[in-house]
């Protein structure tokens, strides 16, 4: 087992036989005690349980959740306040200054306590978004979002990290539904995206790092960064979408369905294609709580032709998608780059809708239509991966 409060979610064989036992613990009520003992009961006590006993801050966890349901409580309940931007700012903040102290010189070098070590809390970015979408979506709403169910829905375990990013609505709708959607199929099911995630996650993730990753020398040739982009790109997708899978098959054997995350997204023709496939309850997020209300805004104030007002609200969307990763120039500049992207594809498609016609492939066949779209998507998300893993400044180095 790991060791006390030192355990992140599928990090080390310790987490799973935690999980192990709080699906066998669930299996066990449902046979036994499903009068007595609620589910929704059950699957907040084997959240609490972990927090306390593993994970890395369990004060600060517990303190920050308070935090996001008092703000719920004053605004939603108690205020009734009817506007959006000073809520979703207050619990923003918390984030914002975690990723501030990224960016900033440690106070004492080698300290063993300063501000980062004693308030980052990880996975805070994920709940953030989840507690925003549920401030939104519910908070005007007569009935009211309880304790439980709130701490269910921000601290369940397979995707308290990295998600995927689950909506109140739909994750509550399976809750109530309890013990009865616990089935052997579902069960069997999960378990095959578990053992999928297992091999993604553990075996051709790792071995990618390892024999490839960990063995590249920066000789500052441009053979060496490519080489570089392409492994770094495929052991992210296989690390990230192998946690995803984790995270489903975990909640299927809990009977709760998580939604998936990744779908082939190195076959997109396009950006809006990509952002379906690649972390697409991320691309969903972003679509229905940044790019909407954006050019809703724009548009309520007749600002910019529509095209315009598209572009900017898209540009503005990943630009902030590249600040929620970090505050890191890094992170900022692979956001810019996807909006750049999707900007790019929508004046493209505004283009041929004016003209009538293909104003970019011609009279091209559509399977060589296709394969150049995914040949130009795939090296482009490429080179915004490489940007985003901060070896890109390597590259520069040797360029200027």
């Amino acid at each position: 087992m790991g060791k006390l409060n030192h355990m992140l979610p599928f990090t080390e064989s310790g987490f799973f036989y935690f999980l192990l036992l709080g699906v066998a613990l669930l299996v066990i009520c449902k046979r036994l005690f499903s009068r007595k003992l609620k589910y929704p009961y059950v699957l907040a006590l084997i959240s609490l349980t972990y927090i306390i006993l593993y994970f890395t801050k369990p004060v600060q966890i517990i303190g920050l959740m308070a935090y996001f349901y008092l703000i719920y409580l004053i605004f939603a309940r108690v205020l009734k306040f009817s506007g959006l931007l000073l809520p979703v700012i207050l619990i923003s903040l918390p984030m914002i200054f975690m990723k501030t102290l990224n960016i900033l010189p440690t106070e004492e070098p080698g300290a063993l306590y300063t501000l980062a070590t004693i308030f980052q809390v990880a996975g805070i970015s994920f709940m953030t978004f989840k507690v925003i979408q549920l401030y939104i979506d519910e908070g005007q709403k007569e009935e009211r979002v309880s304790v439980l169910d709130f701490f269910n829905f921000v601290a369940f375990v397979p995707t308290l990290l990295i998600g995927p990013i689950d909506r109140f609505a739909r994750f509550k709708e399976n809750v109530n539904k309890g013990y009865e959607s616990m089935t052997s199929e579902l069960f069997l099911d999960g378990l095959n995206d578990l053992i999928r995630g297992l091999l993604y996650k553990f075996i051709i993730a790792h071995a990618i790092l390892v024999m490839i990753l960990d063995q590249l020398e920066n000789d500052g040739t441009i053979l060496f960064h490519l080489a570089n982009m392409y492994a770094y790109l495929f052991y992210l997708f296989f690390d990230f979408a192998g946690y995803s899978l984790l995270a489903i098959g975990v909640g299927k054997m809990m009977g709760i369905h998580v939604p998936i995350n990744f779908n082939k997204p190195f076959l997109a023709v396009n950006p809006k294609d990509f952002w379906k496939r690649w972390h697409a309850t991320l691309g969903d997020w972003l679509n229905d709580y940044f790019f909407k209300p954006i050019f809703k805004e724009l548009t309520t104030k007749k600002r910019f032709k529509p095209i315009q007002r598209q572009n900017l609200a898209l540009f503005l969307t990943f630009t902030l998608m590249g600040f929620w990763n970090g505050f890191e120039l890094h992170y900022i500049l692979s956001g810019m780059l996807f909006g750049l992207f999707s900007i790019t594809h929508n004046y493209y498609v505004y283009r041929c809708k004016k003209k009538g016609k293909d104003v970019f492939f011609g009279n091209l066949s559509p399977g060589a239509i296709r394969f150049i779209s995914i040949f130009l998507m795939f090296n482009s998300v490429a080179f915004a991966i490489y940007v985003f893993s901060g070896k890109i400044s390597y590259l520069f180095d040797k360029i200027f």
